[in-house]
Protein backbone atom coordinates (compact mmCIF):
# COMPACT_ATOMS: atom_id res chain seq x y z
CA UNK A 1 0.00 0.00 0.00
CA UNK A 2 1.92 3.61 -0.57
CA UNK A 3 1.64 6.81 1.05
CA UNK A 4 3.72 5.04 4.19
CA UNK A 5 1.09 2.21 4.69
CA UNK A 6 2.87 -0.55 3.98
CA UNK A 7 1.90 -4.51 4.33
CA UNK A 8 4.04 -4.58 7.57
CA UNK A 9 2.27 -1.87 9.13
CA UNK A 10 -0.72 -2.04 11.86
CA UNK A 11 -2.75 0.46 14.67
CA UNK A 12 -4.72 0.79 17.36
CA UNK A 13 -7.27 2.91 17.62
CA UNK A 14 -9.86 3.75 20.56
CA UNK A 15 -13.18 3.49 19.50
CA UNK A 16 -12.81 5.36 16.55
CA UNK A 17 -12.22 3.52 13.23
CA UNK A 18 -8.21 3.28 12.33
CA UNK A 19 -7.39 5.34 9.17
CA UNK A 20 -5.68 3.05 7.11
CA UNK A 21 -8.38 0.49 7.60
CA UNK A 22 -6.09 -2.07 8.85
CA UNK A 23 -5.88 -1.87 12.62
CA UNK A 24 -7.86 -2.58 15.74
CA UNK A 25 -10.88 -0.97 17.54
CA UNK A 26 -11.17 -1.09 21.23
CA UNK A 27 -13.91 0.33 23.15
CA UNK A 28 -11.58 1.24 26.34
CA UNK A 29 -8.64 2.90 26.30
CA UNK A 30 -5.89 -0.13 26.86
CA UNK A 31 -2.86 -0.24 29.49
CA UNK A 32 0.95 -0.01 28.07
CA UNK A 33 1.18 -3.41 27.83
CA UNK A 34 -2.17 -4.03 26.11
CA UNK A 35 -1.43 -0.68 23.72
CA UNK A 36 1.68 -2.31 22.09
CA UNK A 37 0.58 -5.36 21.14
CA UNK A 38 -2.85 -3.68 19.97
CA UNK A 39 -0.23 -1.56 17.82
CA UNK A 40 1.52 -4.77 16.11
CA UNK A 41 4.76 -2.69 17.97
CA UNK A 42 5.98 -5.91 20.30
CA UNK A 43 9.17 -6.02 18.35
CA UNK A 44 12.87 -4.29 19.17
CA UNK A 45 15.48 -3.33 16.89
CA UNK A 46 19.21 -3.94 16.72
CA UNK A 47 22.46 -2.39 15.38
CA UNK A 48 24.43 -4.73 13.14
CA UNK A 49 27.67 -3.80 11.14
CA UNK A 50 28.17 -2.94 7.74
CA UNK A 51 30.26 -4.42 5.08
CA UNK A 52 31.12 -4.10 1.44
CA UNK A 53 29.14 -7.12 -0.97
CA UNK A 54 32.40 -7.99 -2.48
CA UNK A 55 34.23 -11.03 -2.56
CA UNK A 56 36.60 -10.13 0.15
CA UNK A 57 34.04 -8.06 2.69
CA UNK A 58 35.54 -4.38 3.47
CA UNK A 59 33.93 -3.46 7.13
CA UNK A 60 32.34 -0.36 7.03
CA UNK A 61 32.99 1.66 10.32
CA UNK A 62 31.21 4.81 10.01
CA UNK A 63 27.97 3.44 9.95
CA UNK A 64 25.49 0.41 11.27
CA UNK A 65 22.17 -0.86 10.27
CA UNK A 66 19.13 -0.40 12.69
CA UNK A 67 17.57 -4.08 11.94
CA UNK A 68 14.03 -5.55 13.82
CA UNK A 69 15.44 -7.86 16.18
CA UNK A 70 15.43 -11.62 14.76
CA UNK A 71 15.49 -10.90 11.10
CA UNK A 72 16.89 -9.28 8.07
CA UNK A 73 14.51 -6.04 8.16
CA UNK A 74 16.86 -3.02 7.44
CA UNK A 75 15.30 0.05 8.64
CA UNK A 76 17.52 2.28 8.32
CA UNK A 77 21.45 3.07 8.17
CA UNK A 78 22.58 5.32 10.70
CA UNK A 79 26.04 6.81 12.51
CA UNK A 80 28.13 5.13 15.04
CA UNK A 81 26.76 7.05 17.71
CA UNK A 82 23.22 6.71 17.34
CA UNK A 83 21.41 4.31 20.18
CA UNK A 84 17.44 3.56 19.16
CA UNK A 85 14.33 4.08 21.55
CA UNK A 86 12.86 0.76 21.90
CA UNK A 87 8.99 0.42 21.00
CA UNK A 88 8.83 -0.07 25.12
CA UNK A 89 10.43 2.42 26.11
CA UNK A 90 8.22 5.21 24.46
CA UNK A 91 5.07 3.33 25.78
CA UNK A 92 6.65 3.20 28.99
CA UNK A 93 6.94 6.90 28.88
CA UNK A 94 3.17 7.33 28.79
CA UNK A 95 2.65 5.23 32.20
CA UNK A 96 3.37 7.92 34.65
CA UNK A 97 0.31 9.89 33.11
CA UNK A 98 -1.97 7.14 32.82
CA UNK A 99 -0.92 5.46 36.88
CA UNK A 100 -1.75 9.15 37.66
CA UNK A 101 -5.27 9.11 35.51
CA UNK A 102 -3.89 12.22 33.96
CA UNK A 103 -3.80 10.82 30.35
CA UNK A 104 -5.30 7.91 28.80
CA UNK A 105 -3.73 6.20 25.16
CA UNK A 106 -5.55 6.82 21.90
CA UNK A 107 -4.04 5.61 19.24
CA UNK A 108 -0.77 3.79 18.37
CA UNK A 109 0.99 2.71 15.17
CA UNK A 110 3.72 2.40 12.45
CA UNK A 111 4.68 3.53 9.32
CA UNK A 112 6.86 2.68 6.26
CA UNK A 113 7.14 -0.76 7.27
CA UNK A 114 8.49 0.07 11.26
CA UNK A 115 10.90 2.54 9.90
CA UNK A 116 8.25 5.64 12.06
CA UNK A 117 6.08 4.58 14.94
CA UNK A 118 3.82 6.86 17.00
CA UNK A 119 1.86 7.31 19.98
CA UNK A 120 -0.79 8.94 21.11
CA UNK A 121 -2.32 9.74 24.15
CA UNK A 122 -5.31 11.85 25.35
CA UNK A 123 -4.80 14.30 28.56
CA UNK A 124 -8.20 14.70 30.68
CA UNK A 125 -8.28 17.94 29.62
CA UNK A 126 -10.40 20.41 27.61
CA UNK A 127 -12.45 23.59 27.13
CA UNK A 128 -14.49 25.76 24.94
CA UNK A 129 -13.39 27.86 22.41
CA UNK A 130 -17.14 29.03 22.19
CA UNK A 131 -19.95 27.77 23.25
CA UNK A 132 -20.34 24.00 22.45
CA UNK A 133 -16.59 24.35 20.01
CA UNK A 134 -14.62 22.14 22.43
CA UNK A 135 -11.18 21.61 22.13
CA UNK A 136 -9.57 18.48 23.45
CA UNK A 137 -5.74 18.16 24.26
CA UNK A 138 -3.39 15.32 23.55
CA UNK A 139 0.20 14.57 23.16
CA UNK A 140 1.65 13.10 20.10
CA UNK A 141 4.99 10.98 20.44
CA UNK A 142 6.49 10.26 17.46
CA UNK A 143 9.92 8.14 16.49
CA UNK A 144 11.96 6.91 13.37
CA UNK A 145 13.92 4.15 13.49
CA UNK A 146 15.77 4.96 10.57
CA UNK A 147 17.83 7.82 11.51
CA UNK A 148 15.29 10.16 9.81
CA UNK A 149 14.15 11.76 12.36
CA UNK A 150 14.66 12.70 16.81
CA UNK A 151 12.34 11.54 18.98
CA UNK A 152 9.60 14.35 18.96
CA UNK A 153 6.98 14.88 21.33
CA UNK A 154 4.40 17.36 20.77
CA UNK A 155 0.95 18.70 21.83
CA UNK A 156 -2.14 18.41 19.63
CA UNK A 157 -5.41 19.95 20.08
CA UNK A 158 -8.47 18.37 18.30
CA UNK A 159 -11.31 20.04 17.98
CA UNK A 160 -14.01 17.95 19.15
CA UNK A 161 -17.25 19.75 16.66
CA UNK A 162 -15.56 18.79 13.22
CA UNK A 163 -13.42 16.30 14.73
CA UNK A 164 -10.22 18.14 13.01
CA UNK A 165 -6.68 17.59 14.37
CA UNK A 166 -4.86 20.71 14.83
CA UNK A 167 -1.02 21.50 14.53
CA UNK A 168 0.56 22.02 18.17
CA UNK A 169 1.24 25.76 18.01
CA UNK A 170 5.13 25.56 18.81
CA UNK A 171 6.98 28.64 19.85
CA UNK A 172 10.23 28.78 19.35
CA UNK A 173 11.30 28.77 23.15
CA UNK A 174 9.99 24.92 23.44
CA UNK A 175 11.05 23.70 20.76
CA UNK A 176 14.30 22.41 21.96
CA UNK A 177 12.02 20.71 24.79
CA UNK A 178 10.65 18.47 23.01
CA UNK A 179 12.97 16.98 20.33
CA UNK A 180 15.13 14.16 21.85
CA UNK A 181 18.31 13.05 19.65
CA UNK A 182 18.76 9.52 19.41
CA UNK A 183 22.11 9.42 21.79
CA UNK A 184 23.28 6.63 24.51
CA UNK A 185 21.36 9.12 26.89
CA UNK A 186 18.12 8.93 24.59
CA UNK A 187 15.64 7.34 27.42
CA UNK A 188 17.13 9.54 30.32
CA UNK A 189 16.74 12.65 28.51
CA UNK A 190 13.05 11.19 27.28
CA UNK A 191 12.11 10.80 31.26
CA UNK A 192 13.29 14.15 31.74
CA UNK A 193 10.81 15.69 28.76
CA UNK A 194 8.14 13.78 31.01
CA UNK A 195 8.26 17.10 33.15
CA UNK A 196 6.75 18.58 29.37
CA UNK A 197 3.10 18.09 31.15
CA UNK A 198 3.28 20.89 32.87
CA UNK A 199 4.47 22.60 30.03
CA UNK A 200 1.90 20.90 28.13
CA UNK A 201 -1.05 21.97 30.79
CA UNK A 202 0.33 25.92 30.26
CA UNK A 203 0.16 26.02 26.08
CA UNK A 204 -3.00 24.00 26.08
CA UNK A 205 -4.18 27.14 27.94
CA UNK A 206 -2.20 29.67 26.19
CA UNK A 207 -3.47 27.89 23.09
CA UNK A 208 -7.19 28.02 23.67
CA UNK A 209 -6.75 32.19 24.42
CA UNK A 210 -4.93 32.33 20.99
CA UNK A 211 -8.23 30.03 19.42
CA UNK A 212 -10.83 32.88 21.67
CA UNK A 213 -8.98 35.69 20.05
CA UNK A 214 -10.01 34.76 16.87
CA UNK A 215 -13.62 34.54 17.81
CA UNK A 216 -14.16 38.30 18.17
CA UNK A 217 -13.88 39.57 14.70
CA UNK A 218 -16.37 39.01 11.69
CA UNK A 219 -14.51 38.34 8.50
CA UNK A 220 -16.29 38.48 4.97
CA UNK A 221 -16.16 35.61 2.10
CA UNK A 222 -13.70 38.54 0.37
CA UNK A 223 -11.67 38.20 3.74
CA UNK A 224 -11.69 34.50 3.51
CA UNK A 225 -10.48 33.96 -0.22
CA UNK A 226 -8.11 36.32 0.72
CA UNK A 227 -6.90 34.80 3.55
CA UNK A 228 -6.93 30.98 1.42
CA UNK A 229 -4.24 32.56 -1.15
CA UNK A 230 -1.87 33.80 1.07
CA UNK A 231 -2.07 30.53 3.59
CA UNK A 232 -0.91 29.06 0.07
CA UNK A 233 0.66 31.35 -1.91
CA UNK A 234 4.67 30.32 -0.57
CA UNK A 235 4.13 26.92 -2.11
CA UNK A 236 4.63 27.14 -5.84
CA UNK A 237 1.34 26.26 -7.67
CA UNK A 238 2.01 22.91 -8.63
CA UNK A 239 2.90 21.82 -5.06
CA UNK A 240 -0.73 23.14 -3.77
CA UNK A 241 -2.52 20.84 -5.47
CA UNK A 242 -0.92 17.87 -3.55
CA UNK A 243 -0.92 14.31 -5.43
CA UNK A 244 -1.05 15.62 -8.95
CA UNK A 245 1.53 15.85 -11.53
CA UNK A 246 2.72 18.74 -13.21
CA UNK A 247 0.16 19.63 -15.47
CA UNK A 248 -0.72 22.41 -17.78
CA UNK A 249 -1.06 25.59 -16.44
CA UNK A 250 -5.07 26.20 -17.30
CA UNK A 251 -5.34 22.34 -15.44
CA UNK A 252 -3.24 23.71 -12.21
CA UNK A 253 -5.43 26.44 -11.94
CA UNK A 254 -8.69 24.99 -12.57
CA UNK A 255 -7.80 22.79 -9.61
CA UNK A 256 -6.97 26.09 -7.33
CA UNK A 257 -10.37 27.47 -8.08
CA UNK A 258 -11.52 23.84 -6.88
CA UNK A 259 -9.75 24.33 -3.69
CA UNK A 260 -10.95 27.68 -3.06
CA UNK A 261 -14.64 26.73 -3.50
CA UNK A 262 -13.86 23.92 -1.42
CA UNK A 263 -13.02 25.72 1.38
CA UNK A 264 -15.34 28.23 0.74
CA UNK A 265 -17.67 25.88 1.00
CA UNK A 266 -16.56 24.57 4.10
CA UNK A 267 -16.81 28.32 5.55
CA UNK A 268 -20.24 28.56 4.64
CA UNK A 269 -21.62 25.44 6.59
CA UNK A 270 -20.13 27.55 9.86
CA UNK A 271 -22.22 28.84 11.97
CA UNK A 272 -21.02 32.17 12.13
CA UNK A 273 -18.62 34.41 10.56
CA UNK A 274 -15.79 34.79 12.91
CA UNK A 275 -12.08 34.52 12.42
CA UNK A 276 -11.99 31.61 14.03
CA UNK A 277 -14.62 29.92 11.62
CA UNK A 278 -12.58 31.51 8.77
CA UNK A 279 -9.30 29.31 10.41
CA UNK A 280 -11.04 25.78 11.04
CA UNK A 281 -12.54 26.02 6.89
CA UNK A 282 -8.93 26.01 6.29
CA UNK A 283 -8.25 23.24 8.61
CA UNK A 284 -11.30 21.31 7.33
CA UNK A 285 -9.84 21.27 4.37
CA UNK A 286 -6.22 20.00 5.06
CA UNK A 287 -7.82 17.10 7.78
CA UNK A 288 -10.49 16.05 5.24
CA UNK A 289 -10.02 17.07 1.56
CA UNK A 290 -6.95 17.39 0.96
CA UNK A 291 -4.56 14.64 -0.69
CA UNK A 292 -6.38 11.53 -2.25
CA UNK A 293 -6.67 9.28 0.88
CA UNK A 294 -7.18 8.60 4.44
CA UNK A 295 -3.38 7.59 4.74
CA UNK A 296 -1.94 10.51 3.44
CA UNK A 297 -3.93 13.10 4.73
CA UNK A 298 -3.05 11.91 8.44
CA UNK A 299 0.42 11.21 7.56
CA UNK A 300 0.53 14.73 6.20
CA UNK A 301 -1.49 16.85 8.87
CA UNK A 302 0.74 15.18 11.68
CA UNK A 303 4.39 14.64 9.85
CA UNK A 304 4.64 16.33 6.50
CA UNK A 305 3.76 19.60 4.67
CA UNK A 306 -0.39 19.86 5.66
CA UNK A 307 0.82 20.90 9.44
CA UNK A 308 3.34 23.29 8.05
CA UNK A 309 0.15 24.74 6.06
CA UNK A 310 -1.49 24.68 9.21
CA UNK A 311 0.42 26.44 11.29
CA UNK A 312 0.93 29.39 8.79
CA UNK A 313 -2.85 29.46 8.21
CA UNK A 314 -3.15 29.71 12.06
CA UNK A 315 -0.47 32.40 12.54
CA UNK A 316 -2.09 34.63 9.73
CA UNK A 317 -5.78 34.54 10.58
CA UNK A 318 -3.86 35.45 14.41
CA UNK A 319 -1.99 38.37 12.71
CA UNK A 320 -4.10 39.80 10.18
CA UNK A 321 -7.99 39.12 11.83
CA UNK A 322 -7.57 38.31 15.21
CA UNK A 323 -8.09 41.97 16.61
Amino acid sequence: MAHGILEQDTMFSVKEKPWHKLGTVVETAPTVREAIKLAGLDWKVELRPLCTNENEPIAITSHQAVVKEGTTSVLGVVGQSYHPLQNTEAFDWFEPFLENDLASLETAGSLFNGKRVWILAKTHKEADVVNGDTVESYILLSNSHDGSSTVKVGFTPIRVVCNNTLSYAEGHNLSQLIRVKHTSSVVENLQLVRDLMDTVNTQFIATVEQYRELTHRDVSVEDLRRYVKQVFSSQKLENIITDYEAREKAEIEAERKKLLARVEEIFELEPARKTWNMYNAVNSYLCHDRCRNAELRQNSIWFGDSKLLDRKAFELARKMYAY
